[in-house]
């Protein structure tokens, strides 16, 4: 073990960020507690402290991960609660921002085999994910508030939804080069969508 020494709860919390770094780098199959502990500088023994096997800790990655990207989006609601048209342009802001700030969220959320699927049924849409729920939710909001037919709410929600993520994808894989500022460049791109 190295001369780094933990306190309670730090070791977990870098075994997590860690373990995320290893499976977007090498996949569930290259992934170990040991590969782990040693990106974390510990012994191969001290991930079993806080995990019983790489399941658990590949568990609570995606609970984490999962959990802040929702945070951020339900963040960007509560800034504005009864405005579901801005709550929508900050969502899409926050969603890019995110993802540029932290892209190996990124690769977690929808490069791998964590992603988790919108359904879209014809009674509706919906995802496993709080993240896309509450946008979602904000869109009914807004098309109620707006009085647009019910019958192209999902289109347009995967509409919006599909424009953010892929503004997303282009600045954070830096395939989008902008002379501004992007995130100012998202709100217009939502404005235009939404008057």
């Amino acid at each position: 073990m190295t001369s780094n020494t933990y306190h309670h709860g730090d070791l977990r919390k870098n075994l997590i960020e860690n373990g995320l770094v290893l499976l977007n780098k090498e996949g569930i199959d290259g992934f170990s507690l040991r590969k782990v502990a040693a990106l974390c500088g510990v012994s191969h023994t001290a991930p079993y402290r806080h995990f019983k096997n790489k399941e658990e800790l590949i568990h609570e990655i995606a609970q984490e991960v999962w959990r802040s990207f929702s945070s951020a989006l339900a963040d960007a609601v509560n800034a504005y609660p009864e405005n579901p048209k801005l709550q929508i342009i900050e969502m899409g802001k926050r969603y890019v921002q995110f993802l540029v700030e932290k892209p190996e969220y990124l690769s977690f959320i929808f490069m791998s085999d964590s992603a988790i699927p919108i359904q879209v049924s014809k009674t509706g849409i919906h995802s496993q994910v709080d993240a896309f729920n509450v946008f979602s939710e904000s869109a009914k909001n807004y098309f109620h508030a707006a009085s647009i037919d019910p019958a192209v709410h999902k289109e347009k929600t995967l509409l919006m939804w599909s424009m953010v993520h892929g503004m997303a994808l282009l600045v954070a894989k830096k395939n989008l080069i902008y002379q501004g500022d992007y995130m100012e460049l998202i709100e217009n791109m939502l404005v235009q969508y939404l008057d």
